[in-house]
């Protein structure tokens, strides 16, 4: 996989911005958002499109994500549109863009200060930036009514990688112009756009070329040429007049399909609850069947969780996808301790390089990832950002941190008790499905037999049992977390990952953790994993003075479900079955994977745009396994 590279850019007297590569300013040194108003907006009818338009989401694509000010200035729009008419059918924006060659955080900071009218919403912009790694970066803005897919690396490559099934409505084509930037411009990215148009979707672009027009054509647009902005010429908008076929976008619902839908989620933890928040953001509704007395009580218990993504030396697929998840995961968990209370702390996270595989990884990381995301340190250097004496070199990963999982869980439980659409059934163990014609029925020995229409299974390692035929292949690692009080330790900054970890301090009490024990499958205490969780700390620091005489005052257990290539199961139990929907087996990383992966679902059942690449999709899907 290839490494994205960042654009090369100086800025002219005007202060407009220049792509070196091409020789090509990204806005007009006349006005940039005039520019984007009268190219993309207005010749894309927008924003009088929304107001008319029948489905619950608008869907905007874009070639060339440059400095943003073409998603920024429609956000602004949209926000507007809203304000003026809430009831609406047209309740989100999904804008999809494609940049090859994005701007580092500081060239971007300073192209967009340049406009002034878009400084709030750009700051909102620039504190989800993400590192620059191949793929689909999703980026929620204004409580789920904007959404920017910002996919990095060539528009040619990513165009056949997204999900097809939901239709572009409009189009901004605006990368550098032909004669600067041909490797764009070709013919497979016609090609492209006819198969994520439908009927009636509509092209905005500033070029007036030839082959922009022929490709266009070609593709099944009806095109027209009409006056180009400022002192250009001419441009060009066109119409899809073609069919959608079955391998074509399909046209988005008249009616917002959320509105009708009620799904039905088994389980209690983060991956539960995640989905829950996803689905309520975009309009379902959601009941919760939770055996326990409170959400929380599972694998999801514990008081402290290290958020990281665990990259290898170079950019596998794997690796793609947990730099995605922890982009996405750490927005979102942001964003819900604003209005939840419950302990968050980016303090940083270090992995001692303790064994010669970590080592080897140390030394080749800084080749292939960008520092935003992760650095290599020596040993000197991760002492200080520890505050501790550290004896290995360290992978560094400068914007992760902890979070308390049960505090989340029981935080979030409140907020959707207060929700009009949501019902979370307690004491409900569902203990067998059956499927009928309409849906499934839910048996539990406690309560009537209940009958729901989409169920989604999130129960963790008791995911399996739930399931009437053909298993997944779950296995449940028992994991016992250990809490002691330490003078000596207090001194922790950030949390120190080495064969097990150590998280900093809260309310007085740091966690040293955890067993993995497969022969077990219960979560009862043992005195024998806390005196593991200590001796493994000892042993893998070299026996530091401040790890001695430490006493646990405190232990968890729990039970992950975890899956043999240590990739989570989403999407369909079964090919043939749309009505029963799995996420489960992320093991002990729930915190990482679960807020992208529920989105992703929730955004498939709704039939929305979905952030994840199709490859992507492939690797994660719960029916990988079934023949």
């Amino acid at each position: 996989m290839k490494a994205v590279q960042h654009a090369r850019v100086h800025f002219n007297e005007q202060g407009t911005p220049v792509a070196e590569q091409f020789d090509d300013v990204y806005f007009s040194n006349d006005g940039g958002l005039a520019e984007t108003d009268y190219v993309f907006l207005q010749h894309n009818g927008l924003p009088d499109r929304w107001q008319q338009h029948p489905a619950a989401f608008f869907h905007i694509a874009e070639t060339g994500f440059g400095t943003g000010s073409n998603f920024l200035l429609t956000w602004l729009r949209f926000r507007q549109f809203r304000q003026q008419t809430p009831k609406a059918s047209c309740q989100r924006l999904y804008f999809t863009s494609f940049e090859k060659f994005p701007l580092n955080l500081a060239d971007l900071s300073h192209a967009l200060a340049a406009l002034p009218e878009l400084t709030v919403l750009a700051q909102a912009l620039l504190a989800q930036y993400p590192a620059p790694t191949p793929g689909c970066h999703r980026l929620v803005f204004d409580e789920g009514t904007v959404v920017l897919d910002l996919w990095l690396g060539d528009v040619l490559e990513n165009l056949p990688q997204r999900d097809a099934r939901v239709a572009v409505d409009a189009w901004f084509l605006d990368g550098f112009a032909p004669s600067k930037n041909p490797d764009m411009w070709q013919e497979a990215l016609f090609v492209e756009l006819t198969r994520h148009s439908t009927t009636g979707t509509t092209v905005a672009t500033f070029t007036a070329a030839g082959i922009v027009k022929r490709g266009l054509l070609a593709a099944g647009f009806e095109v027209q040429k009409v006056k180009g902005f400022g002192r250009k010429r001419d441009m060009l908008t066109a119409r899809f007049a073609g069919q959608a076929s079955e391998t074509q976008a399909q046209p988005t619902q008249a009616k917002d399909t959320a509105a009708a839908a009620e799904f039905s989620i088994v389980g209690g933890g983060i991956a539960a609850i995640c989905l829950t928040l996803a689905l309520l953001q975009k309009g379902a509704r959601v009941q919760l069947f939770c055996a326990d007395a409170q959400l929380g009580l599972g694998a999801s218990k514990n008081r402290q969780g290290a958020l990281y993504p665990n990259l290898h030396a170079e950019m596998t697929l794997p690796s793609l996808i947990q730099a995605s998840c922890f982009g996405f995961s750490r927005a979102f968990f942001t964003r819900w301790q604003s209005c939840l209370d419950f302990p968050l702390d980016w303090c940083g996270v270090l992995h001692q390089a303790c064994t010669s595989q970590l080592q080897n990884r140390l030394q080749k990381l800084a080749q292939h990832w960008p520092a935003a995301l992760v650095q290599p340190l020596d040993a000197d250097s991760a002492s200080r950002c520890a505050g501790l004496s550290l004896p290995f070199d360290a992978i560094w990963y400068p914007n992760a941190g902890w979070l308390s999982p049960q505090q989340f869980c029981q935080t979030a439980a409140a907020w959707l008790t207060e929700q009009p659409g949501c019902r979370i059934h307690y004491h409900w163990p569902v203990e067998r499905l059956e499927k009928n014609a309409t849906g499934w029925l839910l048996h539990s020995s406690k309560h009537p037999t209940q009958q729901v229409d989409q169920l989604i299974i999130a129960a963790g390692a008791q995911s399996n049992a739930l399931l009437p035929e053909a298993p997944l292949p779950l296995r449940g690692i028992r994991g016992q977390v250990s809490y002691v009080e330490s003078a000596s330790l207090s001194a922790l900054k950030t949390v120190l990952c080495h064969k097990g970890y150590i998280t900093p301090a809260w309310q007085g009490l740091q966690a040293l953790g955890a067993t993995f024990d497969r022969s077990r499958s219960t979560d009862e205490w043992l005195a024998a994993d806390d005196a593991a969780n200590l001796e493994l700390a000892q042993q893998s620091l070299e026996q530091p003075g401040w790890l001695q005489g430490l006493s646990v005052v405190e232990s968890r257990a729990g039970v992950r479900a975890t899956v043999p290539d240590h990739f989570p199961l989403s999407g369909q139990w079964h090919k043939a079955d749309q009505k029963l929907q799995v996420l489960t087996g992320l093991g002990a990383r729930g915190l990482l994977f679960a807020p992208l992966l529920a989105e992703a679902m929730a955004a498939d059942l709704l039939k929305e745009p979905s952030p994840l690449p199709k490859n992507w999709q492939q690797a994660l899907h719960a029916s990988r396994y079934q023949s």
